[in-house]
């Protein structure tokens, strides 16, 4: 079973910029690659149920996506975008934490498994030393690592990335990529990347948009980059 299916989709605003796809993304990691203003950004936030299709359909697990209310939606679907809300003003601990709303109850107590997940996430993504840290006060790489806690924090099958690396030095990029690779041997993560050395490497597949409305899915070992 397909983790994510599309089925005719058209992704936009008001005009497409990326139209009629039909394709499915296997489990394991898969790289969206594209020109600037392809709808890399776009693809994610459908998919994550920010933005609605011009047409067609999302699939997660084989339930379209417009059926399923947002709550039930966040226990499958974790989305990382490519800028830190700016209003997040709280501490680290407490951001990370927010992960863990899907699965709380309706007073949002935290439980002692949830607690220890977000631990566990903090641990994971290099982060639990300033725990108590305000985020607004951090870099914007210690932000990025902190984002990735609380994906993980999220514990969902499917995993959307945008632009994980974009503040990150080179050594914490390949140990980002190591890591979802090595994660994500049972859950589906898609990552939007300029980083094409990187993507070829660490992705099973590479998801490319041509900045003409055609994406098209390869092994990452069989993919032509069309747009360069």
């Amino acid at each position: 079973m397909a983790g994510i299916k599309f089925t005719s989709l058209s992704i936009g605003y008001k005009k497409p910029l990326a139209e009629n796809l039909s394709l499915e993304i296997p489990a394991g990691v898969t790289c969206l690659i594209g020109p600037n203003g392809s709808g890399k950004s776009t693809l994610l936030k459908t998919i994550a149920g920010l933005i609605k299709p011009l047409a067609g359909s999302v699939f997660i697990f084989e339930k379209n996506c417009s059926t399923i209310n947002k709550r039930d939606l966040a226990k499958l679907v974790a989305f990382v975008p490519s800028r830190f809300p700016s209003e997040a003003n709280i501490s680290v601990f407490d951001f990370v934490a927010l992960g863990r709303i899907p699965h709380t109850k309706a007073l949002g107590k935290l439980e002692k498994p949830d607690l220890e997940k977000i631990n566990f996430a903090m641990e994971q993504a290099e982060v639990a030393d300033f725990a108590k840290r305000r985020v607004n006060n951090l870099s914007d790489g210690e932000k990025q690592r902190v984002s990735l806690a609380r994906m993980l924090a999220q514990d969902t099958k499917i995993l959307l990335l945008d632009e994980p690396t974009a503040f990150l030095d080179y050594p914490h990029r390949t140990k980002l990529f190591e890591f979802l690779k090595n994660l994500c041997t049972d859950k589906t993560c898609l990552i939007s990347t300029h980083e094409l050395d990187l993507a070829k490497k660490y992705a099973q597949n590479i998801l490319q948009i041509n900045g003409k409305g055609n994406a098209y899915l390869n092994s990452a070992e069989n993919t032509i980059i069309e747009w360069i």
